[in-house]
């Protein structure tokens, strides 16, 4: 699969390479191709805060979310920032689409950020695969970048 010039990331993303899972290698071709210059990756200012909440909540220790926090900043990557009506749109999201098996708290600030930038989001995450057309974005699947 070719890759655009701009992709935009979100958290299982960096899961998914820094934890070696089930599809570290489809997230490693994009890590290499952002390294070598060949795209450029971006991340919603969130991106940081899920990343976190969800070590802590799974029981990571301080340490281990800052060597996690430590191996995320070598990968190349430029964070968009969440402004007010950024904000806005992802809480309009969630209340629409919001809800367990459906669009996560998190995951609207990718997508509402996705939409704002208009850049392409890289997810796993089937349900916003499923409604990108309703979200109004384009959506890569990291299970098919390889």
């Amino acid at each position: 699969m070719n890759l655009p010039s701009k992709v935009l990331a979100e958290a299982d993303f960096f899961f998914s390479y820094l934890t070696d899972d089930d599809l570290s290698l489809h997230s490693e071709k994009v890590v290499l191709a952002a390294g070598r210059g060949e795209i450029e990756l971006y991340v919603c200012s969130e991106v940081y805060d899920e990343l976190v909440s969800a070590l802590r909540t799974g029981g990571a220790s301080i340490d281990d979310v800052i060597l996690f926090l430590n191996a995320m900043k070598i990968i190349s990557h430029k964070p968009m920032l969440v402004t007010a009506d950024l904000a806005y749109d992802a809480l309009q999201l969630y209340k629409i689409y919001g809800g367990p098996r459906r669009l996560h708290y998190f995951d609207s600030f990718h997508v509402a950020t996705a939409r704002g930038y208009q850049l392409p989001l890289i997810t796993s995450d089937e349900f916003i695969i499923e409604h990108k057309n309703e979200f109004n974005i384009d959506v890569m699947d990291l299970r098919k970048l390889i």
